[in-house]
Parts: structure tokens; C-alpha cells; sequence
């Protein structure tokens, strides 16, 4: 740990209670993440398959796992550290029977997504967003609006519902405006507060 600055080194050796760290790019996040896993296994304060560490990308987690192994004696397995997607994967194969599901499910990677949606785009009740030109323009942005539905945990029923009441707001065009502006950070323009009061207040009457 001699290459770390104050700050980090602060960081690695934390203790007490949860710890929040706050960085740019380049500042030596995974870094400081990566000796305090090893530093917590070597104290005896966890044990490997106790430690969770998540990511985005799978570049991301394989590095990290690359690095944690590096600093480590060899010996030590079970170190979940794995993207989001993956760690959901892993519990649902592990659980999903209690839950009803069945182990035979299949998680669709970017371009499965895709394919499955164009396969059934007739299906779907569109008009601007399946042009007669080029019926595929939108799929892409389709399937951010559906994932950041799931996001803000909304479920078909519910989705549906809000729509039947012709006060939903597709969002697949701003999000191609907003990303040829160079815009990322959007809005979903319904949370799940404001759908559930929608709902609530619909029963109501």
C-alpha cells in the first residue's frame, strides 16, 4: 500500500461503519477498492465469500478480480466480484426455483434484445416509432425505454394501466435527440411514485 496517497490509504484502512467514496476518472477508485478487499481478507474481518464487489462492465470485473487475486496468497477462491448483470444471474440460478423460475431461463445479451423485439415488432401497437422506411430506427431506443422502466421498478401492469389512461410519455425520441446532443444523464419522465399515485388516484374515482 506504499503507492497510496493519504486519502486513499484512509480508505483502504476504514473500519467503522459504511464508507462512501467519491472520485473522478482516473483518480484510483478500483485502486483503493481492490487493496481494501485484500486488506479486509488478510485482517480476518471477512472471509472471501463474504465480500460482494459489483461493477458495470466485464472488463471492469475481471480487472478487479485480476488485481485482488494479485495481491492475495494463493489459496484464497470464492471472491464474488462479478457486473451487476452477472451477480443477478448467479442468485437466480442459485434461487430460482423458491421464487417459481425455472432453471432453464435464458438472459438476452444487447443484441439478442434486439432481435427478439424486431422479430415481434408487428406485434407491437406503433406508429411513429416503426417508420414504413425503416421499421428498426427505434428498437435501440425501445429498449432503453423498457430497461429504464425496469429501472424505476414499474411493471407491465402498471405500465400498462398509465398508458390506457393516455397519460404516458414515450420517451425513445428524446433519447435519440438527447444522445445526438451529447446528453446522457435524461429523465424518466415517470417515476414510480408518480405512476402509483396516478393509479391510486384513478381507483379513487
Amino acid at each position: 500500500m506504499e503507492n497510496l496517497n493519504p486519502e486513499q490509504l484512509k480508505a483502504v484502512l476504514h473500519k467503522a461503519g459504511p464508507l462512501l467514496i467519491v472520485a473522478g476518472a482516473g483518480t484510483g477508485k478500483t485502486t483503493v477498492i481492490t487493496q481494501r478487499i485484500a486488506y479486509i481478507i488478510e485482517q480476518g474481518w471477512a472471509k472471501p465469500d463474504e465480500i460482494l464487489a459489483l461493477t458495470f462492465t466485464e472488463k471492469a470485473a475481471a480487472e478487479m478480480e485480476e488485481r485482488v487475486a494479485a495481491l492475495l496468497p494463493v489459496g484464497y477462491f470464492d471472491l464474488w466480484i462479478s457486473t451487476f448483470h452477472s451477480f443477478g444471474e448467479r442468485i437466480l440460478k442459485d434461487r430460482g426455483l423458491a421464487i417459481g423460475l425455472s432453471l432453464n431461463f435464458k438472459l438476452l445479451n444487447e443484441f439478442e434484445q434486439w432481435a427478439l423485439v424486431k422479430k415481434n415488432l408487428d406485434k407491437f401497437d406503433l406508429d411513429y416509432y416503426r417508420p414504413l422506411g425503416n421499421p428498426t430506427k427505434f428498437i435501440q431506443a425501445l429498449l432503453k425505454h423498457f430497461s429504464r422502466a425496469k429501472d424505476e421498478d414499474i411493471n407491465p401492469r402498471q405500465y400498462l394501466e398509465y398508458a390506457n389512461d393516455g397519460k404516458i410519455l414515450i420517451i425513445c425520441l428524446a433519447v435519440l435527440e438527447g444522445e445526438s446532443a451529447g446528453i446522457s444523464n435524461f429523465q424518466f419522465p415517470i417515476s414510480k411514485q408518480i405512476l402509483n399515485q396516478k393509479l391510486k388516484t384513478k381507483k379513487i374515482k
